[in-house]
């Protein structure tokens, strides 16, 4: 089987080469590479092109600046489904373990045909003391992460799906950031897809607490995202995805509940508004 990765990268051009280092010592290495670039500025663009080139196989572009769904799908929609078989999503900040694909494939190759058009494979991400750890699981009621011995979560940089779920999905560019490979997830699991666990298939998250987003203030533009994420993927997971009425009205109240006490304890009842705007409920209100 072909396994592909596609890397999302946005003003991190060390973080970037570390990253294409590590991916191509695998013991095996990725069928293909496609890095979107969503930084801003030319001259970053250009010392991102040049790493790149550093790496045969690796494919350059750059990316829509609209959120790390759309710069997810630039890349993932840059390999055709007829090229490779797998893809994994991984970030400028993510160096794979050696043996991530080989671990990957093995998997995948003792598996049936129909289980490996329908299974998503998940590791586990840590950071470099290997105290902070993000396994798959599951979303609860309200939108937030928690264990499951039945996942249905994934964690996305540890994460192999087949690459024809891309021709039938695609990542939910109404989301900006935060929580979107949950929502992707809620999806494939509503097609009767299947999440596994397997806990020697590891990533090493070098970017932890030093993301791209603003993290200043009391409730900064971070806090903002993830928020308007949960509150968009809330109403879509009860209007939409598992409809369920009482669900659906359950959530909205118990969200603008909580949040209202929380942005006052926090002093940043202002901040509603750019949640309400951010979160794009409207375009699921509507349709």
């Amino acid at each position: 089987m072909r396994l592909s990765a596609c890397i999302t990268t946005r003003n991190r051009t060390k973080e970037l080469d570390a990253c294409l280092r590590a991916l191509w010592n695998s013991t095996v290495k990725p069928h293909s590479v496609v890095v979107s670039d969503d930084s801003p500025g030319k001259e970053v663009q250009q010392q991102n092109y040049q790493i790149v080139e550093q790496y045969p196989g690796t494919t350059y572009i750059t990316g829509p600046q609209a959120g790390v769904c759309a710069n997810r799908n630039n890349a993932v929609n840059a390999i055709a489904n007829s090229e490779t078989d797998l893809v994994t999503f991984i970030d400028d900040d993510i160096c794979v373990e050696p043996d991530f694909i080989a671990r990957a494939l093995e998997r995948y190759n003792k598996m049936s045909l129909e289980e490996k058009n329908r299974i998503i494979l998940s590791g586990m991400s840590q950071d470099s003391d290997g105290h902070k750890k993000w396994l798959p699981g599951k979303l609860t009621f309200r939108g937030y992460f928690t264990s499951s011995d039945a996942p249905e979560t994934v964690a996305i940089h540890a994460a192999v799906f087949p690459r024809a779920f891309f021709e039938e999905e695609k990542w939910d560019e109404n989301i900006f950031f935060g929580s979107e490979d949950a929502e992707l997830c809620l999806r494939a699991l509503k097609q009767d897809y299947r999440i596994l666990y397997d806990p020697e298939l590891k990533v090493l998250n070098t970017g932890f607490q030093r993301g791209t987003l603003n993290r200043l203030g009391n409730f900064d533009d971070y806090d903002i995202y993830v928020e308007a994420a949960r509150l968009y993927i809330g109403i879509k997971r009860y209007k939409f995805i598992f409809p369920n009425l009482y669900k659906l009205v359950a959530f909205i109240l118990v969200y603008i509940t909580h949040m209202t006490i929380y942005l006052w304890r926090k002093g940043a009842l202002n901040k509603w508004p750019l949640i309400i705007q951010r979160s794009s409920i409207d375009k699921l209100l509507l349709s």
